[in-house]
């Protein structure tokens, strides 16, 4: 039987978005309160910002600046270590409102790339992929997606990887060196028996970590999508997975239904964020 993980903090209010600073705190989300709460390694919690809208996936880039999805806000925060914020991606790159930002990931030059699913579904899967070059310049990524979810970059940067929640299929785009999409394939599909997958990560083997929401799972590919084990969450609604710890080596998951961080000890460690890694 899956063992199950230890619970590492609680009381947040849909909890959502795990990542890392460099000094080992984890800040989450809590979606439906508005707000960022800081955890310590030894688990203190407190909040470092409320956005006033929804915030929801994010990420440190190399400066220490968190970078938010806030569907509400329909934008990108860049919020800085004091919690002070701006805007700064509200429209596409045809000039267009976004339709609600929901999680992102940094490539190694400082672009990033980040989901705007709100509103689609499988009878109309409006929902976008969008590429920000590290001058800010916006650039379409992927389209056409029935609610584009987590989102996570391969360790040679060759592919992207794309959740689509409402199909249960996890999308691989190969990429061109401006950043671009050249091709896709489906990599994994996860088992029938949740909604669908939701925020994801990578270790250093190339296994892909996948948060199985509604199902109670974090479900782990291998590097040629096979699906490898299932991971007890904790709860439910599992929302979104990150690597922390000494060495990366724990596996952090988000869950909703008892809307608090869980964690399990894996022998293998997480691939290094952009924000984590030495200049």
């Amino acid at each position: 039987m899956a063992r199950s993980p230890k619970k590492f903090a609680t009381g947040f209010e849909f909890t959502e978005g795990p990542a890392f600073d460099r000094d080992g705190n984890l800040f989450v989300v809590s979606v439906q309160g508005g707000y960022i709460s800081r955890i310590t390694p030894r688990g203190k919690v407190s909040t470092f910002v409320n956005t006033g809208g929804g915030p929801n996936g994010q990420k440190f880039d190399a400066h220490g600046h968190l970078f938010v999805c806030d569907f509400k806000h329909k934008a990108i925060l860049d919020v800085m270590p004091d919690g002070t914020y701006s805007r700064v991606v509200t429209e596409n790159d045809r000039g267009e409102p976004l339709k609600g930002p929901n999680d992102l990931v940094f490539s190694g030059d400082g672009g990033y790339y980040f989901t705007d699913p709100t509103g689609s579904s499988m009878e109309e899967p409006v929902g976008a992929v969008y590429r920000v070059d590290p001058d800010g310049k916006v650039k379409a990524f992927a389209e056409g997606l029935a609610y584009p979810n987590g989102v996570a970059v391969s360790e040679d940067e060759r592919r992207v990887f794309v959740a689509e929640t409402f199909t249960r299929k996890i999308h691989s785009y190969a990429l061109r060196k401006d950043g671009t999409a050249a091709a896709s394939r489906i990599h994994a599909e996860l088992p029938e028996g949740g909604l669908g997958p939701d925020g994801m990560a990578l270790d250093v083997e190339g296994n892909l970590y996948v948060a199985y929401y509604g199902a109670g799972t974090v479900a782990v590919f291998d590097a040629w999508g096979n699906l490898k084990e299932q991971l007890k969450a904790g709860g439910k609604n599992p929302t979104n997975v990150a690597f922390g710890g000494k060495d990366r080596s724990n596996l952090y998951i988000t869950e909703a239904e008892t809307n608090s961080v869980y964690v399990h000890k894996l022998k293998i460690p997480g691939l290094p964020l952009y924000g984590q890694k030495d200049d």
